[in-house]
C-alpha cells in the first residue's frame, strides 16, 4: 500500500508570467499520485507562462480567482514568476484565497519569489520561510523568520527555491504525504 493524493483537489494559483516549469512539473507529479489539479487564474480563459527569457505556453484556467474558495480545495500550490506575482498582488482576492488556506491549516507550497504573496496576504509573521537573499528584507520586515536553507517547512507551509524545481516538488510531496490527512490506495 502506498500513500497518494487520490481524490485530493489541489489549487495552483497563477497569473500571466508564472514560471512554466513550476506548474508543469508540479502538475505531472501530483497527477501521477492521483490528485486533481486545478489552475486558478486571474480570469477564466488562458494564462500565459514564462520560460527562460520569453513567454511560454498558454494554459487554461479552470477557475477565476474572484470566485475561487479555499474551502473547495485540499491544498494550494503557488508557482514562482515575477510577472505572475506582481499581477496577483493587484487584487484583494489573492489575499482572501491564500489567507483561506493558511487560516484553515491546509497545506500550502510556495515556490521561490511567490513567497511575496504570503506577506501580501499578511500571513508571514512568525513563519519560517526559505527565501533568496534578494527578498529577505521584505519578508523579514513582515515578521517572518528567514531560513538559511533552500527549503523550509513550518507546519503545513513549505517554501523553497532550487535550480532544480524537481527537488522542491519532491520535498513538497514527501512532506504532505508524511503529515497531511491523505487517503491510502490499495
Amino acid at each position: 500500500m502506498s500513500k497518494t493524493f487520490v481524490g485530493d483537489k489541489i489549487a495552483i494559483l497563477v497569473a500571466n508570467g508564472f514560471t512554466e516549469q513550476d506548474l508543469t512539473h508540479t502538475q505531472r507529479a501530483m497527477q501521477a499520485r492521483g490528485a486533481h489539479t486545478r489552475i486558478i487564474g486571474m480570469d477564466n480563459g488562458l494564462v500565459n507562462s514564462w520560460t527562460g527569457d520569453a513567454w511560454g505556453h498558454h494554459f487554461a484556467a479552470d477557475s477565476a480567482l474572484n470566485s475561487a474558495l479555499a474551502a473547495d480545495y485540499d491544498m494550494l500550490i503557488i508557482p514562482g514568476g515575477r510577472r505572475s506575482i506582481e499581477k496577483l498582488k493587484l487584487t484583494a482576492h489573492t489575499r482572501r484565497f491564500v489567507g483561506g488556506f493558511m487560516d484553515a491549516g491546509k497545506p500550502v507550497a510556495i515556490f521561490d519569489d511567490a513567497i511575496e504573496l504570503l506577506t501580501f496576504a499578511e500571513r508571514a509573521e512568525g513563519r519560517t520561510i526559505a527565501v533568496k537573499e534578494t527578498s529577505r528584507e521584505n519578508v523579514s520586515g513582515a515578521g517572518a523568520i528567514c531560513s538559511e536553507e533552500k527549503i523550509a517547512i513550518d507546519g503545513n507551509l513549505i517554501t523553497g527555491y532550487d535550480d532544480d524545481v524537481n527537488v522542491f516538488i519532491e520535498a513538497v510531496i514527501d512532506h504532505f504525504i508524511a503529515t497531511a490527512d491523505i487517503k491510502v490506495a490499495a
